[in-house]
């Protein structure tokens, strides 16, 4: 029997690597399906999934609002939670107050404005 190839794009990262690990060592039923993992940062994933290029892809939750035509939520995988990203890294500490309204350079080259509730180095969990 043919298997059916999809395309699977994921982060290297280790949360995404956990995730797709079984997949990836053929260790769970796939039911005739067979993976090509494709592993590129989530930026990149963002981008092709504008583009409709994979059959299955790990994106950001901001970018499903661009993407919810033509991909659909899992019920499962997300890595995301309380006190979880985006982390903040500087060449020195400042607090929230500090932050808001600064410009910070993030994946992608596109600046970004944030709001008090970024996570700032050194001041995660508080």
């Amino acid at each position: 029997m043919s298997r059916k190839t999809l395309t699977l794009g994921h982060s290297p990262d280790p949360d995404d690597a956990f995730m797709f690990y079984g997949l990836a060592k053929e260790l769970v039923p796939t039911h005739g399906y067979r993976f090509e993992h494709i592993l590129q940062d989530i930026q990149t994933l963002n981008e092709r999934a504008t583009r409709d290029e994979l059959d299955i892809s790990a994106i950001s939750l901001h970018a499903y609002a661009y993407v919810s035509d033509h991909y659909a939520l899992l019920p499962s995988g997300a890595s995301m939670g309380d006190g979880y990203g985006p982390m903040l890294v500087a060449g020195r500490k400042f607090t929230k107050e500090q932050v808001a309204g600064k410009r910070i350079r993030r994946a992608g080259n596109h600046d970004q404005r944030l709001s008090g509730a970024a996570t700032v180095a050194g001041q995660a969990g508080e």
